[in-house]
């Protein structure tokens, strides 16, 4: 009784949440929304992803070609038979949620199956060729508006659908992972041979997380498509898989929280950093003195800090600490490197917008973090009371031993 309660307060609670960021969004402008919306997209592709990157140990780098399965396939049938069909609304959008995903898992089976005996470097090329593969069909059918892309009717700006989305990927994975069903695509990520030696069905572990991974991905086209109107095959270039695999390394393969927290800061930064204006409401610009200086204390700190972590041998705490002050040192050293540079006539009249910096930031940050953890922020682990302790250096109370 105790774990239903339990369930059906949970799902109650992410429906509050879905249903708050919906609100939350709609009470913003258009610009707002959309970033919201990204960000919940960008959660589903990166979670399905970690299935089977991260969970499952496959190396796939072409998660955007599911994703645009899923989008076409979803603007394709409405554009054709919304007008006729008596299924309207919120309804219609689930079907085509459900048609996508249908479509995309498809797709995962075909690029599951003939990809069983390649590992690593080798299934990575064969996702990469089948992601560009679609691409190039997709630009020559007329019926799918070529290059030029397709005008999608009609459009939904249900938010909260794509957030609960998000949520139902996430917990799918969770719920997988903490099963028993779940050990067995562990054990294909620790060893392919060991775990078949033990009587686990490799060959269908991994087309069941390939088809998995790409249904939910292929449902978030679906929403794409008919969130923005109007999709185009440039919308699913070969550099938007690499940067779902980012937030997948970044945040931790094998970690469906850090997969979560990656995904919500990279798809907001760029963002963010184009919308940015200056003082006088104007785009805003920095000069070369500041992003030379902001570039060195950030490669000393990162030498610094590394060499800490590698060397030291106090407690996770202290160690958090002597982090955190290097991090300070380091903005106080910028200021007076910056300080210094701007005798340099060149680096001190050179103006920079910050847009232009956003994919520059985006990939120094990513550079920095593999450098100090390559294993992700959360490695395998995923966000808990205990796990925080654990950083903090607290120790978990014992547990009381009632004598018999």
């Amino acid at each position: 009784m105790k774990f239903v309660l339990g369930r059906l307060l949970s799902i109650a609670a992410a429906l509050g949440l879905c249903f708050a960021i919906d609100v939350f969004a709609h009470s913003q402008n258009d610009y707002t929304q959309r970033l919201v919306a990204l960000a919940g997209l960008y959660v589903t592709l990166s979670v399905s992803l970690n299935l089977i990157n991260g969970i499952t140990g496959q190396f796939s780098i072409g998660h955007a070609a599911f994703y645009q399965v899923g989008a076409y396939c979803g603007g394709f049938l409405s554009v054709r038979f919304y007008d006729g069909s008596p299924v309207h609304g919120l309804l219609w959008l689930l079907v085509m949620m459900a048609a996508g995903a249908a479509a995309a898992a498809g797709a995962g089976l075909v690029v599951g199956l003939p990809s069983l005996r390649l590992r690593g470097d080798y299934l990575a090329i064969v996702t990469m060729g089948f992601g560009e593969i679609i691409r190039i069909i997709v630009q020559n059918v007329d019926a799918f508006g070529g290059p030029y892309g397709m005008n999608v009717q009609p459009k939904f700006l249900h938010i909260w659908l794509i957030w609960l989305l998000a949520v139902s990927c996430i917990a799918v994975c969770r719920n997988l992972v903490s099963s028993a069903h779940g050990l067995q695509f562990l054990a294909v990520r620790e060893d392919e041979i060991a775990a078949g030696a033990m009587g686990v069905n490799v060959t269908r572990v991994k087309v069941t997380a390939f088809m998995l991974g790409s249904a939910f991905a292929g449902a978030a086209g679906a929403l794409l498509a008919h969130f923005e109107g109007f999709i185009t095959p440039a919308t699913f270039a070969m550099d938007v898989s690499f940067i779902i695999l980012t937030m997948v390394v970044l945040g931790g393969s094998g970690s469906i929280t850090g997969s979560v927290i990656s995904a919500a800061f990279l798809s907001y930064l760029p963002e963010y950093l184009r919308g940015l204006k200056g003082p006088e409401g104007g785009t805003l610009a920095v000069t070369g003195a500041s992003v030379a200086a902001a570039l060195f204390a950030t490669i000393i700190a990162a030498g610094i800090i590394r060499r800490l972590l590698d060397q030291a041998r106090g407690t996770p705490r202290s160690r958090a600490l002597g982090v955190a002050g290097i991090v300070g040192a380091t903005l106080i050293g910028k200021i007076v490197i910056q300080w210094g540079l701007l005798f340099i006539p060149y680096l001190r009249e050179l103006k920079i917008e910050a847009g232009q910096l956003r994919m520059v930031i985006f990939a120094v940050t990513l550079i920095i973090v593999m450098l100090l953890r390559p294993q992700g922020m959360l490695a395998h682990h995923e966000l808990s009371w205990a796990f925080i302790g654990k950083i903090l250096g607290i120790k978990a109370p014992a547990k009381a031993v009632t004598p018999a």
